[in-house]
């Protein structure tokens, strides 16, 4: 008799990954161009409701953020991540390269791929994408960085 094995729920794998501090396989990142800089996309196709990857970086407090806001280059300052907490502001700052693919994932406010949600594993937060619909192979991952004025937006590119 064969031992299948459980598929886990989109949560519990996305709770394996933050704790182990991996990413997913079958990811690459590559370079788009001047106007995007690097993005992430997927070497299989990925069913809607699955966990994609983890926004990683320092965890800090809303005053935190707006000390580094102000030292911060526009291209740092990019990497923050605001969200609602524990009835108040905290940070993700993802701003230091570190090999995460979470950091890496473009915004496309118009048809995102993907959408972030928060867990709390261990009495943490932690920023997780999440499929919002099927993905081919070869496709670019994107989220929507939500409504913020991004200096991109602004930006006139005949590709996006």
């Amino acid at each position: 008799m064969s031992k299948r094995r459980t598929r886990l729920s989109p949560q519990a794998e996305a709770i394996q990954f933050i704790l182990s501090g991996r990413e997913k396989p079958c990811f690459k990142v590559k370079w788009i161009s001047d106007f995007k800089g690097r993005g992430v996309f997927t070497c299989t196709p990925i069913e809607k409701g699955s966990f994609v990857a983890e926004y990683r970086g320092e965890l800090i407090s809303q005053y935190e953020q707006d000390k580094r806001q102000k030292k911060y280059t526009d291209k740092q300052n990019a990497f923050l991540f605001d969200f609602e907490w524990n009835n108040g502001t905290w940070c993700i700052d993802a701003s230091r390269e570190d090999g995460s693919l979470g950091r890496l994932v473009n915004d496309c406010h118009k048809s995102p791929n993907c959408k972030m949600r928060r867990l709390t594993v261990q009495g943490t937060p932690h920023l997780c994408l999440f499929a919002i619909e099927n993905i081919q192979a070869e496709t670019e991952i994107t989220y929507d960085y939500g409504d913020s004025q991004w200096p991109w937006r602004n930006l006139v590119s005949k590709t996006s």
